[in-house]
């Protein structure tokens, strides 16, 4: 049970560089090709932020599994369309200039755009096969001692009393 814990872990520490990662290559592809300035930066924040509450769904499911066992279905969703969302950018042609673009030099050879998209899609289809496994209800919560004894005292009174 504490391994799965732990991959959700790994999984919401992922979707955090998962977001920088994707903002930055974004951005210096953005930079590169059509010279943009600054501005372009608190423009894709604003646009990929949603991405950032699949990040903490999902490290507070893993710190608190009986809690919020409930967003599970939520999270699914959200990684489902992050991934859908991604292939329709493939499939239309609009990562061919990330792709190309040089991500990381080092020395004489380097890291393509497309090793990193291609690293940040395998990686998101383990973390969306973590999910899709994980079961809402694998952790109940203990009951509190005494609860199953104790009952509600019955009341007989039919009548408001006024008692000033």
């Amino acid at each position: 049970m504490k391994a799965r814990r732990g991959l959700l872990l790994a999984g919401s520490l992922w979707e955090l560089v998962r977001f920088f990662l994707v903002l930055l290559l974004f951005a210096a592809v953005l930079q590169g090709a059509s010279g943009a300035g600054p501005w372009v930066f608190p423009w894709l924040l604003l646009a990929g932020s949603g991405n950032l509450l699949i990040a903490a769904g999902i490290g507070m499911l893993a710190l608190f599994p009986s809690r919020y066992s409930r967003l599970i279905g939520l999270l699914r969703l959200g990684k489902v369309m992050s991934i859908f969302a991604f292939l329709l950018v493939a499939i239309s042609g609009a990562l061919r200039p990330a792709a190309a673009f040089e991500a990381l030099t080092i020395g004489r050879g380097g890291v393509s755009g497309a090793a990193v998209l291609f690293g940040v899609v395998i990686l998101d289809l383990l973390l969306l096969a973590v999910l899709i496994r994980w079961k809402s209800g694998e952790e109940p919560r203990p009951a509190p001692p005494g609860a199953q004894t104790e009952k509600l005292p019955e009341y007989d009174e039919t009548e408001v009393q006024n008692f000033h």
